[in-house]
């Protein structure tokens, strides 16, 4: 079965909210996994953007926003 796994920046410096999107971000990239062999995730002051590969995207990259918890 796929798993995924992060790696952040300074755990002592990251409010908890940021905690809670990795722990998001990671369960979407896991399940994404199912259809394609790599995931990239790229976080931002929005939130995070999931990047795989896709036979159904018009250039071949899925992509899913996952927005940041307020």
């Amino acid at each position: 079965m796929p798993s995924a796994s992060t790696r952040t920046g300074n755990t002592k410096k990251r409010p908890a909210r940021t905690d809670n999107l990795v722990r998001k971000a990671e369960a979407a990239a896991t399940g994404l996994l199912d259809q394609s062999e790599r995931v990239l995730v790229v976080y931002d002051e929005g939130g995070a953007t999931l990047y795989y590969e896709s036979d159904d995207a018009e250039d071949g990259i899925g992509r899913r926003k996952l927005p940041r918890a307020s």
